[in-house]
């Protein structure tokens, strides 16, 4: 080398990587702030200083080269003390407790990140054999690790794991590129090569915008991952499920009429302040929603927010975040459509036909006016305005939410371990019930708990806001239609602008609720915001084409023709 470069130190060149790196969203971020205003400044002693200064002229940087490099050179000391720090970091990984405890779950051999430690000290980058060994070790760990990331659903998934086993591959990468120059140590391409990558990765190293989009993706990612789980058992294969979503759709219909009339007989009965409201509102959506699931019915508008993410995983079938064809993607789409068509059909019709029953039976024994049913009001509530709309997206907005949050508990209850530590802690009473309670029903309880806590409370954002904020769930408004049209008689006209309404509200909720959680599945399982505009127009000229296929579920074999 020339004088300008043969006395630096090419460590921290070397191993790219800070190991005192933070992995933490919160440090990180802050670090990032804070190195926008006064930047991390290499060591005037090392070859990273030496780039800096010089970044902007690539020539004159290899230019000041000599890649006459010698096997005793303190370059290629440093080259092989990387390759050694970073392998230590791999395998310090791989024997931490906790990940060795994730492996064996797996049933994943483990016993390559010890091997990996143990030939650290014996590394001799000269000796083919060595390195090749080096490197089958290195694949079998990125295997490993890839393995890991791949079966996240049986041990739970973390922003913490997903950012530490994504860094981790990066090492082995990088480990990799130091393999590869040490056996070209004297290639000017190789050095070029890694210069240039080495100047790319320093200019977005400390992009906020870059790290925020990550991490973001990942927090989706770790929200929506086990949501998809639940969405399998709302998406019918075949013309058999299709009607047994039809029965079920039903059940849930008439239990959400009679829940509408509790609304309705409170709101009306009992005078309290905006807070009283909201929250025996809250309660009463939250408990009929509750018991909706436990008695194996099936409410339409919960289901978009499952499905979506279905679809998302199903698109990603290879678990590489890489985004499949788009004829896999609208055929799985078009039975989640159906599936959620034949669901709002029986949860339309059984709201209507039940609110009708309940009155007549109420009706039957002169009690009818207890209830409190107001007709005009409640028919005003669902005649098709602008308001209609946004309050039917708020309510869309909301089950998206609930679905996500629903998928988020139940990633954490496994991810933290919680069924074990239940059945070992005597404040449960080491209660193996509770333990499998938690894991089964844990995230759906509290999909469902905030799903009725958003749909009560919603109306008090309006105290908020300077405008009015509300909500419109379609099952409740069938609901509201059938006690309103038994109660009074109305003009044909009302009646079908009312029918219209609740059509607005159904397709709004649906839409709204579909779109946000598939938007947020497929972003955080890799697809491009160019890739989703593009998916709805080869959708929208599918469903021209095919547009029965969008609501009816057909027979597999049928799909093979």
């Amino acid at each position: 080398m020339q004088n300008t470069t043969k006395d630096l130190s090419f460590y921290t060149f070397f191993t790219k990587y800070s190991l005192m790196e933070d992995y933490g969203f919160t440090s990180g971020l802050i670090s990032r702030l804070y190195k926008k205003i006064l930047p991390s400044i290499p060591e005037e002693d090392t070859f990273e200083f030496f780039l800096f200064k010089n970044k902007k002229n690539i020539e004159y940087i290899f230019s000041n080269l000599d890649f006459n490099i010698t096997d005793d050179n303190h370059i290629s000391k440093d080259l092989t003390l990387s390759i050694k720090a970073l392998c230590s970091k791999i395998s310090a990984f791989g024997l931490d407790s906790d990940i060795n405890y994730k492996f064996k779950l797996l049933k994943l051999n483990h016993r390559c990140f010890e091997i990996l430690l143990n030939k650290m000290s014996t590394l001799d980058c000269r000796d083919d054999q060595k390195v090749r060994y080096l490197i089958h070790l290195l694949n079998e760990i990125e295997n490993n690790i890839n393995s890991l990331r791949m079966y996240k659903n049986k041990i739970g998934i973390s922003l913490h794991m997903t950012i530490v086993t994504r860094r981790i591959l990066e090492y082995i990468e990088r480990v990799k590129e130091l393999i590869d120059l040490s056996l070209n140590i004297n290639s000017p391409e190789h050095w070029k090569a890694i210069i240039t990558n080495h100047l790319a990765y320093n200019k977005k190293k400390y992009s906020l915008r870059r790290f925020i989009v990550r991490h973001l993706d990942l927090l989706i990612f770790e929200a929506v991952e086990h949501t998809s789980n639940r969405g399998d058992k709302y998406i019918a294969e075949n013309n058999k499920e299709y009607w047994r979503f039809l029965y079920k759709s039903m059940l849930g219909g008439a239990l959400i009429a009679l829940f509408a009339l509790f609304k309705i007989y409170f709101g009306s009965n009992y005078e309290f302040d905006a807070i009283g409201d909201a929250i025996i509102f809250s309660l009463n959506y939250a408990i009929c929603f509750i018991l909706v699931k436990q008695l194996g019915g099936i409410i339409a508008t919960k289901q978009p927010a499952m499905t979506a993410s279905t679809i998302a995983k199903h698109i990603d079938k290879n678990n590489n975040l890489q985004i499949g064809s788009k004829k896999e993607i609208i055929k799985i789409i078009k039975k989640a459509l159906g599936s959620q068509f034949i669901s709002l059909v029986g949860n339309f019709t059984m709201a209507i036909i039940f609110a009708s029953v309940i009155y007549l039976i109420f009706a039957q024994f002169g009690m009818q006016k207890s209830l409190g049913i107001k007709p005009d009001y409640l028919m005003k509530d669902i005649m098709p305005t602008f308001s209609l709309f946004g309050y039917a997206a708020t309510a869309g907005v909301f089950l998206a939410l609930s679905g996500i949050i629903s998928g988020y508990v139940d990633n954490k209850v496994v991810a933290s371990r919680a069924a074990h530590r239940i059945v070992n802690t005597k404040l449960f009473f080491n209660s193996k019930k509770m333990a499998d309670f938690v894991i089964h029903k844990g995230g759906s309880l509290m999909g469902n708990i905030s799903l009725g806590f958003f749909l009560g409370s919603a109306f008090l954002l309006s105290y908020i806001f300077s405008f009015s904020i509300d909500i419109r769930h379609i099952a409740f408004s069938t609901s509201y239609l059938g006690y309103s049209l038994m109660s009074q008689p109305f003009e044909t006209i009302i009646i079908i602008k009312a029918l219209v309404g609740i059509l607005i509200i159904g397709l709004t909720n649906l839409v709204v609720s579909f779109s946000i959680t598939l938007v947020l599945a497929l972003k955080s399982r890799g697809a491009t915001f160019l890739f989703i505009p593009q998916l709805f127009m080869y959708s929208v000229k599918d469903f021209f084409s095919n547009p029965l296929d969008y609501f009816i579920v057909r027979n597999n074999n049928h799909e093979k023709k």
